[in-house]
């Protein structure tokens, strides 16, 4: 049987987690995402993925975005499981959403004909919840912020092998191509003003690279200890902020892995002590 503190602690991830989840759903809903929003697409992939092309064959993608009911049963349905899930703590909504949400990642891929991985992050940190197990959560849960500490220091490492970061005008570069439709249509923009200083200053853009490739490398830190977690998580943060103001590259959902790097026993603490504050108020007539 799991123990009160543990539950607790289950508890509280669960609504850092799920409620984290909801956020990115509505700004996805906001942004005209979801499957009962984009329409008949015409599932034009050319890549040659097996589990896409399976997928594909089932003709489950085109149930889900051909039927406007159907689409917006199913978007509704990603909106409640958590919801339900969050005030139940029955691993069967959890299991429920993360399946779900991996039909939405691979219909929503190809229908815009994209290897989009922003859903991976939440699709990784929700599977711990599928156990109850004391033990299982943890090592999952552990899993979860292992994953987070490999995508970034698996960043560092590549461009440091391949050899991309010692080339001077290596961002430069990659600004002009990546950059040209929002320096064309939107000249006046701060991003667009970042993205020229970048352009013509490549000694600059260099050390932004350089700086970037440091900050993911810091995350090989975390695979040793723990201590510094909290650091981590703001570099997190940073890096997030700068990816979008530079790169102009919206990488928030990767912020959901970042709610492992947080102390729970620490916010369970804290809460205790607001707890006990609250009742020693005395009640007002």
């Amino acid at each position: 049987m799991p123990t009160e503190h543990f539950i607790k602690e289950y508890r509280l991830k669960a609504g850092f987690v799920f409620s984290f989840a909801l956020v990115l759903l509505f700004i996805r809903f906001i942004s005209n995402a979801l499957l009962s929003e984009i329409g008949r697409p015409p599932f034009v992939f050319p890549e040659s993925e097996w589990a896409y092309r399976l997928f594909l064959k089932s003709g489950i993608p085109h149930f889900l975005t051909f039927n406007f009911i159907i689409g917006g049963l199913f978007d509704a349905m990603l909106f409640f499981l958590p919801i339900i899930f969050m005030i139940s703590l029955k691993r069967v909504y959890a299991i429920a959403f993360t399946l779900l949400l991996l039909v939405y990642f691979f219909t929503f891929n190809l229908a815009t004909g994209h290897h989009y991985h922003g859903m991976v992050a939440v699709l990784v940190v929700t599977i711990p919840f599928w156990t109850k197990k004391e033990n299982r959560f943890s090592l999952l849960w552990e899993g979860a912020r292992f994953y987070l500490l490999y995508i970034f220091s698996s960043a560092a490492l590549w461009k440091l092998l391949r050899g991309a970061v010692f080339y001077p005008d290596q961002l430069s570069n990659i600004l002009k191509s990546q950059q040209l439709d929002l320096l064309l249509q939107q000249p006046n923009s701060f991003a667009a003003a970042v993205a020229h200083y970048l352009i013509v200053h490549p000694g600059i853009s260099h050390l932004v690279l350089i700086a970037n490739v440091l900050l993911q490398l810091s995350f090989l830190v975390g695979f040793f200890t723990k201590r510094f977690d909290t650091a981590l998580l703001f570099l997190l943060i940073l890096f997030v902020l700068a990816n979008y103001f530079v790169m102009g590259i919206v990488s928030s959902e990767i912020l959901i892995l970042g709610i492992t790097l947080l102390s729970f026993q620490q916010l369970m603490r804290i809460r205790r002590r607001l707890m006990v504050k609250t009742e020693m108020v005395p009640a007002t007539t």
